[in-house]
């Protein structure tokens, strides 16, 4: 009696767990299983089997029932993988740009309007790329400052003369000497919207996507990440006092310094003492953080 007890009393939890199941199945009108096809359509591509998987997708749009949203994320799929995967770029063209219509506000309408910017481009449709390009909404578009005036425009978005100063002073100091007068500067707006159309161009064929790409990105991230920590919380911590610079020259004037009086080379010696007492607080940081994150080495690996 106690075994068929437990045997019923799990029904409801069971029932509840196939309501949810069906529940999981979407939108089920027109007898399309939504998911389903969805589900089977990814894993065809993910096979590399691509005309069953847009032949997947073709089931869930012949639903004469189906709402407008979804239809434009179906048509997306399908050019997604049309440009893609295939490579024709006519088809991807035409339901990428079907997609973008049905719904301009969608989750993928950027990258819909940069496929399809590409695709037309690929197709040698020029003018109607340029078109499309003017319609798509730039992410990177920022409003201008006061006093700020445009020197470009690409496509419909303007670059602005702060933007081009701001990369101008982002060049070593004898660099930027290059440009200080209008003519030099005027040369370097047309070479940063060349740099600009050709950074369109990768973005819009899913550059950003390659692995060595998305390394490197990464390696950087964490290269600025480690020198803005340093800056903000090491480099404070490193006083210079004029008598440590003076007592740092004594010890080292004749290993160092070739013996030259402190006033020819005071600007290295202080150059020479930041940079160690710098690479000590440097030392002490690491030391402390490692013993918060008990750190270990295995040098006998190291062959």
């Amino acid at each position: 009696m106690l075994v068929g007890y437990f045997k019923y009393a799990r029904l409801p939890l069971a029932m509840a767990v196939i309501a949810v199941v069906i529940a999981s199945c979407g939108n089920n009108s027109g007898g399309v299983d939504i998911n389903l096809h969805k589900k089977l359509a990814g894993e065809l591509r993910d096979s590399r089997l691509y005309a069953a998987s847009i032949e997947e997708y073709q089931k869930i749009l012949a639903d004469e029932t189906l709402e407008v949203k979804t239809r434009a994320n179906i048509n997306y799929l399908i050019g997604k993988i049309y440009f893609e995967n295939i490579v024709d770029y006519e088809k991807a063209a035409a339901y990428l740009l079907k997609a973008r219509s049905l719904n301009p506000e969608g989750s993928f309408a950027t990258e819909a309007s940069k496929k399809l910017v590409a695709s037309l481009e690929k197709m040698g449709n020029v003018l109607d790329a340029k078109r499309q390009l003017d319609v798509a909404t730039d992410i990177d578009a920022r409003p201008a400052g006061e006093g700020d005036v445009i020197v470009a425009r690409v496509g419909g978005t303007p670059i602005y003369l702060s933007e081009i100063e701001t990369q101008i002073q982002a060049l070593p100091p004898d660099v930027q000497k290059q440009f200080l007068n209008a003519q030099a500067k005027v040369g370097f707006v047309h070479q940063y919207v060349g740099i600009e159309l050709i950074y369109r161009a990768a973005v819009r064929e899913n550059y950003g996507d390659d692995p060595d790409i998305a390394e490197q990105m990464r390696l950087l991230r964490k290269r600025l990440l480690v020198e803005k920590y340093v800056a903000d919380k090491v480099m404070p911590q490193v006083k210079i006092d004029t008598l440590d610079v003076r007592n740092y020259y004594a010890a080292n004037k004749d290993s160092r310094y070739d013996s030259a009086p402190y006033d020819s080379v005071k600007t290295r010696v202080f150059l020479d003492y930041q940079q160690e007492k710098a690479g000590a607080a440097y030392g002490d940081y690491i030391s402390k953080l490692a013993s918060v994150e008990k750190v270990e080495f295995f040098d006998r690996n190291v062959k």
